[in-house]
């Protein structure tokens, strides 16, 4: 007699497979959409000060504005995963990035500015870790490691759009229709979310059953923290991801056009190649640190390289493009070491701890880029003030931040390597 077990219960997977693979693209579009917000201000940095008559300092503290934000939501979002779940939560969220996006269409000054870019942050603080703890409820260990690798490469596709696509949308209806289009956008995404995405696989307990106090949170932070040898991790962590995001989300442009003239598309284009090479680098950095067996060796190479080229292009910032445009491709190419330095990081970190590990890490990664990007506006105007011309700010800025990273990679040796099955 015909048995039919086995056809049902593989269409049963291929349903199953269909809704991940579907969710997975929802959070892919989502994942893109909030790097793109992030790396927004640097193609239109020098419209928005030429037409609100602002300076360095203040797009620097709008553009922070975003990051801090992130990073102080980070313990409280984790409750409210776990009390409402990550589908209610990210998708009522995104209203206030809708909200922020339509008010930084129209500011007119730097508070309003600073609002709006703040409550963008606000609405995609829990996109990214929400769609994590999502997927590690519907995959097996190894599915998931697969799954946040794609989500996570995929990603960085919106630094990529927020070079060129950008500059050319800014060229062809202006940076304030486009952000009205990005509110669109992002309502539409976060209907999509709430729509398309589950907590948890049909079948499985509600995860929302068993909530997390803030108290609780917080003494899980504290635990954290006393993980031996991740304390000489964070700086690192603080300053990997948020020295490349700084160039080329926010001061790159800048750079560019005040230093060696570049305009629009001119500008956008360059950009682009240095987001195109960021993402290589993080893909090359995976097989490069399983080759090595271990953290330390390869985080050690990529932030002295990177530290090296950061001095280099302080002390050349004011020669020819070609010059610049290589040392700048090259500290994107070897600043991908972030990657492998988050991973150092989290394989320090006890499986108990896995989950609120991971989300201290990210808001010790967000706070360290909205450290940097309100430090560094006020790094360039106070140099420029002092030494004259344009190229003087951004050669302190890169200056400050070669020596910075230099300084972390000293604290960073003495970090263990973690042993396999520590975990």
């Amino acid at each position: 007699m015909f048995d039919a077990a086995p056809q049902v219960s593989e269409r049963r997977h291929s349903a199953w497979l269909t809704r991940v693979n579907v969710m997975l693209a929802v959070m892919i579009a989502l994942a893109v959409l909030s790097q793109f917000f992030r790396s927004s201000n640097g193609v239109i940095a020098p419209e928005m000060m030429a037409e609100l008559n602002i300076d360095a300092r203040s797009i620097g503290l709008s553009s922070g504005a975003f990051f801090v934000i992130f990073a102080v939501l980070q313990v409280p979002i984790g409750v409210l995963f776990d009390r409402y779940g990550a589908r209610r939560v990210v998708s009522s969220m995104l209203g206030f990035a809708v909200v922020g996006s339509c008010l930084f269409a129209l500011a007119q000054s730097l508070d309003l500015m600073v609002v709006s870019r703040f409550l963008i942050g606000l609405g995609f603080a829990g996109a990214m870790v929400g769609s994590l703890v999502v997927l590690s409820r519907w995959h097996n260990p190894t599915d998931f490691t697969r799954a946040m690798t794609i989500l996570f490469a995929a990603a960085n596709l919106g630094s990529l759009l927020a070079t060129s696509p950008l500059a050319a949308a800014n060229d062809w209806i202006g940076w304030r229709a486009t952000f009205f289009v990005l509110a669109a956008v992002t309502a539409v995404m976060a209907l999509g979310f709430f729509l398309v995405v589950r907590d948890s696989r049909p079948g499985t307990d509600d995860p929302t059953m068993r909530p997390e106090t803030l108290g609780d949170s917080i003494r899980g932070i504290g635990e954290v923290f006393r993980v031996p040898g991740l304390l000489r991790v964070l700086p690192l962590i603080a300053l990997g991801y948020a020295s490349v995001i700084t160039i080329i989300g926010l001061w790159g442009s800048p750079y560019l056009h005040e230093v060696h003239g570049l305009d629009g598309l001119d500008r956008g284009n360059m950009l682009s190649i240095l987001a195109i090479v960021y993402v290589l680098g993080t893909l090359a950095y995976g097989p490069i640190q399983r080759r090595a067996a271990g953290f330390r060796r390869v985080v050690i190479a990529g932030s002295v390289g990177s530290g090296v080229l950061l001095l280099v292009l302080a002390s050349v910032a004011h020669t020819s493009l070609t010059v610049t445009l290589t040392l700048l491709i090259a500290i994107c190419l070897v600043g991908a070491y972030s990657v492998v330095l988050m991973g150092h990081g989290v394989a320090l970190i006890p499986a108990r701890l896995v989950g609120r590990g991971t989300t201290t890490l990210n808001g010790v990664l967000m706070g360290g880029t909205a450290i940097l990007q309100i430090v560094s506006g006020m790094i360039i105007e106070v140099a420029h003030g002092w030494f004259g011309p344009p190229s003087s700010g951004y050669a302190a800025f890169f200056a400050v931040l070669g020596v910075a990273t230099l300084a972390a990679t000293v604290f960073y040796l003495r970090a263990p390597e973690p042993q396999r099955g520590d975990r």
